[in-house]
């Protein structure tokens, strides 16, 4: 499997867990967007897999979402 394709499915599952996550938080994307310190805009490119964390940014959306980086980019379930 290519490494450019890895990284698609990753994205896809991350856009889609970032999501789910801020779903099951009763979240929008503005207000962790004010709780990271980040542009609302930022957090929907993130959710619409315009673009992708720095890690820094990714440690701060689990902490306020309660959830592990690695279920977020698709490596567990949980």
């Amino acid at each position: 499997m290519a490494k450019s394709h890895i990284i698609n499915i990753m994205n896809n599952k991350f856009k889609d867990r970032l999501t789910e996550a801020l779903k099951e938080n009763n979240m929008s994307q503005k207000a962790l967007a004010k709780k990271i310190f980040m542009s609302q805009t930022i957090i929907n490119n993130y959710c619409t897999g315009k673009r992708e964390p720095s890690l820094d940014v990714l440690i701060a959306i689990c902490k306020e979402l309660n959830v592990t980086s690695d279920y977020l980019l698709g490596l567990t379930d949980y």
